[in-house]
């Protein structure tokens, strides 16, 4: 029997395809601002797991200005434009159905925006979310700007299990990138790599999860039947 009470997930390109759309709306976003010649997907690539506002602070070189406008236009054009691109991946609907079915806690832990209010309305995960058929699955859902650190740090993990009135033993974490690999290691909790949605599987794979699954119904035996320290 495993020891797990609870499955923490990643939102981007773990549970839902964004890549494509976060890139076009980043590329949007850096026109007239950073140089053409920047190839925008393969730093989204190489990046994805950050919050949006941070990669474009690294890129704007420190100029808060210039990452202020980035950040702002991103926000525009992805919100009101491009996330009308993205999907659930398949299979992902039944297997959180199916977690919660065996009595496991659902938390989803994002570094993209939780629930902010723009020119438009409000908007971020919990507004997708609820387009996308997923309202009401995750017991918790943590996002930006909810903890003062985002991931590879431990702190939205910790948060989300405290919420949950768990312990990091307790959990597993499911996530697409290297930088949700090392959250789960430094907050000591079960790493799983999602390789069907991953857009950089060699970080993935370098940054050494206990598990690496193709699909996410293969998700469900290992939290079955995962067994941790001293479980026998």
């Amino acid at each position: 029997m495993s020891n797990f009470k609870a499955v923490l997930f990643d939102y981007d390109d773990t549970l839902v395809d964004t890549f494509q759309a976060r890139v076009k709306a980043a590329q949007k976003a850096s026109q007239g601002i950073l140089d053409p010649a920047l190839d925008m997907e393969r730093i989204m690539r190489e990046w994805a797991g950050r919050p949006q506002a941070e990669i474009f602070r690294d890129l704007a070189a420190g100029d808060s200005q210039k990452a202020e406008a980035l950040t702002a236009s991103y926000v525009r054009w992805y919100w009101r434009e491009t996330a009308r691109e993205v999907r659930v991946f398949p299979g992902v609907l039944e297997t959180l159905e199916a977690l919660k079915r065996r009595g496991l806690a659902l938390a989803l832990v994002t570094s993209k925006a939780r629930l902010l209010q723009g020119e438009d309305g409000p908007y971020g995960v919990v507004i997708e979310m609820q387009r996308l058929g997923m309202d009401g699955i995750f017991d918790v859902v943590v996002g930006w700007p909810d903890v003062k650190e985002s991931k590879p740090a431990p702190a939205p993990l910790l948060y989300a299990l405290e919420k949950l009135g768990m312990q990091p033993r307790d959990a597993v974490m499911v996530g697409d990138s290297h930088i949700d690999v090392t959250a789960a290691r430094r907050a000591g909790v079960t790493a799983v790599g999602a390789a069907w949605g991953t857009v950089a599987r060699h970080l993935l794979e370098q940054a050494g999860p206990d598990y690496i699954i193709g699909q996410p119904a293969e998700l469900v035996p290992i939290v079955e039947n995962h067994r941790g320290v001293g479980q026998g």
